[in-house]
């Protein structure tokens, strides 16, 4: 029994394929200047890594979809309210 037996979605093709262009154009499109995730990376560290994380990134999420699994990383996320001046005021 192989790891596409359980999957029950849409059938895997290349056009769900991550390639580099695609992870480092994502990569390059990021807001800078925000709050840091919940392991202190940014978005200028992505920017400002080396090319060959584009690369690596891209057979990970490749090898997510052959497998059809989800990170537990890839399955949290917080949210950090953070009021404006003129709210405090009020």
């Amino acid at each position: 029994m192989g790891a596409r037996d359980n999957y029950h979605g849409l059938p895997i093709t290349d056009y769900h394929k991550f390639d580099t262009e695609l992870v480092s154009g994502i990569i390059n499109d990021l807001k800078v200047g925000k709050a840091l995730d919940n392991d202190g990376l940014s978005a200028e560290h992505l920017q400002f890594c080396h090319p060959v994380l584009s690369v690596i990134l891209a057979k990970l999420f490749n090898l997510l979809i052959l497998c059809s699994c989800v990170s537990d990383g890839f399955r949290y996320s917080y949210i950090v309210p953070i009021h404006k001046m003129e709210d405090c005021y009020k």
